[in-house]
C-alpha cells in the first residue's frame, strides 16, 4: 500500500506546482473563429449565382451589341426599296399596288414612251422634237433628246401635270406624295449620275404626282440599270395608287 501512495503523491504535486508556477491558470482552447459557420447560418443570398458579365462590343464599350436599324431593302430584292405608308389621304380610296418602268427603244427609231402613273401603263408614238402629239392622260415623257450614241433620252413630267420628286429621305406617305407632286420634273438624263443624284433621282426616292383622273400617285425607284456603253439608264419599280373617293 505504501508503494502505491508514493507515486499518487508525486503525481499531486506535480500538479500543484504546474499551477502556482506565474501564477498563471492552466492554457483552455480558444474557441472557433466567428468567421467559420455552420452550414445552417448560411445567408441564402450569398448562395446565389454571381450576375453574368456584359457582352463587350466591338468598340471596347462593354455594352451590348445593338440591333440593326431598319434600313431600305438593296436593289434587285422584288420590293420598294423605302417603306411606304399605305394610309389614303383623305378623300381617296385604299392603296392599288402595281409596277412601273422606263424601257426605250434605240433612238434610231424615233420613238418616245408615255407613261400613264394611273395604270403604270406607257405607250409610243412617233418622236418629235421632245413635242407630245396626244399626252392621253400620261403624266411622264421619256423622249430621245438626241442620237449620239449614249446618253439619248430625257424623262421630264408631261406640261400641265401634276409631277415632283419625293427624296428618299422624304416620308413615303401619300400626303407627302401628294405635297410634292406641285414641285414639277424637269428633264433629266437618267445616263448622267451627278446631275440625278443632286436633283434626288436615285434609288429609294419616288416619283409623285396627282394625275389626271385625281389620284395621287407614288412610284418608287428601286432599280436603275445601267445601259452599258452606248446604251441608255433605265429605272423601275413599284406603284401605289390612292384613287380618288367616288
Amino acid at each position: 500500500m505504501a508503494g502505491i501512495a508514493l507515486p499518487l503523491l508525486g503525481i499531486v504535486a506535480s500538479l500543484v506546482v504546474g499551477m502556482d508556477r506565474d501564477g498563471a491558470s492552466p492554457t483552455v482552447a480558444a474557441p472557433p473563429s466567428s468567421s467559420t459557420t455552420s452550414p445552417d447560418s448560411v445567408d441564402p443570398a450569398s448562395s446565389e449565382e454571381p450576375e453574368p458579365t456584359p457582352t463587350t462590343s466591338a468598340d471596347g464599350t462593354g455594352a451590348p451589341p445593338l440591333d440593326p436599324p431598319d434600313s431600305p431593302l438593296p436593289s434587285g430584292s422584288g420590293g420598294s426599296a423605302s417603306k411606304v405608308d399605305l394610309a389614303p389621304p383623305q378623300g381617296h380610296g385604299p392603296a392599288r399596288e402595281s409596277s412601273w418602268g422606263l424601257v426605250p427603244a434605240p433612238c434610231t427609231n424615233y420613238e418616245q414612251q408615255l407613261i400613264d402613273l394611273d395604270t403604270g401603263l406607257s405607250r409610243v408614238e412617233k418622236e418629235d422634237n421632245g413635242r407630245i402629239e396626244e399626252p392621253g392622260g400620261a403624266e411622264l415623257h421619256y423622249w430621245p433628246d438626241s442620237c449620239t450614241g449614249g446618253g439619248d433620252y430625257r424623262l421630264r413630267g408631261v406640261p400641265n401635270t401634276r409631277v415632283g420628286l419625293l427624296r428618299a429621305d422624304d416620308p413615303h406617305t401619300a400626303e407627302q406624295c401628294r405635297k410634292v407632286s406641285n414641285t414639277g420634273l424637269p428633264p433629266l438624263n437618267l445616263n448622267d449620275s451627278e446631275t440625278t443624284e443632286q436633283a434626288g433621282f436615285v434609288i429609294g426616292a419616288a416619283i409623285c404626282s396627282v394625275t389626271t383622273e385625281g389620284a395621287v400617285v407614288m412610284a418608287t425607284i428601286d432599280h436603275i440599270n445601267e445601259g452599258g456603253f452606248a446604251g441608255e439608264n433605265t429605272a423601275s419599280g413599284t406603284l401605289y395608287v390612292w384613287p380618288k373617293a367616288s
